[in-house]
């Protein structure tokens, strides 16, 4: 993606794993703002961060000409406030600022833990594999190389293990419940009314990598661990995991 006027676009600086960064680079896009996608690698995230003047390294951050905003949902305030005339998320909806907080500490923290739970604990190279998506040879490399390391402090770092994934399972499967009830009176968006919402954005970029939509830019490359793809197929059938693949159908 090119800036406009000849002006850089903004970097986003993301993992192509990151359900985070994907709703990122969701909003950016369907709110029309060019961005450069920079993936970097475990742990040079850190550095890159400290560079830029961030005290946590936690992505996604986008860096613009005169700013360095930090987290999806700041990014998505900082993008509607720059979108074209009529194109919203309703990201300033007091509403919808709650429930995303909600989406994002919950839902976006617990499905998290759940899938590294299992498939980097167990399956570690399939994760690993997905990091390497859209680095150069040599980051290949040096991810390669340093995997063991990575892989261990994520595991401290993220609290993961058997009973944590458990513990994170029946979390989102309240916050499932919730959101199904969202939808029981037969609406189209989970704020209501008659667009998409920052709302329903977040909860499907939050869970699609449960039911891994097709328009999902990395659902050719993520693959579930076993005992977890067997919980979430039963769980596919449910209003909201049908709206998640309705909404990537849709928007994405």
């Amino acid at each position: 993606m090119t800036g406009k006027l000849n002006m850089p676009a903004p970097r986003l600086y993301l993992f192509t794993i990151s359900h985070y960064c994907e709703k990122a680079r969701w909003g950016l896009e369907y709110l029309g703002i060019d961005y450069d996608a920079v993936v970097v690698l475990p742990g040079e995230h850190i550095a890159i961060a400290k560079q830029h003047g961030l005290k946590r390294g936690a992505l996604p951050y986008l860096v613009t000409d005169d700013d360095i905003i930090q987290g999806s949902d700041r990014i998505l305030r900082w993008a509607e406030a720059r979108s074209a005339p009529g194109v919203s998320l309703n990201c300033n909806d007091t509403e919808a600022m709650e429930m995303e907080q909600r989406l994002d500490h919950k839902i976006g923290v617990h499905v998290r833990r759940h899938y590294y739970s299992e498939a980097l604990v167990e399956h570690s190279s399939s994760v690993r594999h997905v990091f390497m998506r859209g680095v150069g040879f040599s980051d290949r490399i040096k991810l390669w190389l340093a995997w063991s390391v990575i892989r261990n402090k994520m595991i401290s770092g993220l609290d993961l293990g058997p009973e944590q994934g458990v513990e994170s399972s029946n979390i989102v499967a309240e916050q499932l419940d919730w959101l199904d009830s969202l939808l029981a009176d037969g609406r189209r968006f989970l704020l209501g009314g008659d667009q998409m919402s920052v709302v329903d954005l977040s909860a499907a970029s939050l869970l699609a990598p449960y039911v891994l939509p097709p328009q999902h830019p990395i659902s050719d490359t993520l693959s579930l661990p076993p005992r977890l793809a067997e919980q979430v197929a039963a769980w596919r059938s449910r209003p909201i995991m049908q709206h998640v693949l309705s909404m990537y159908k849709q928007f994405r």
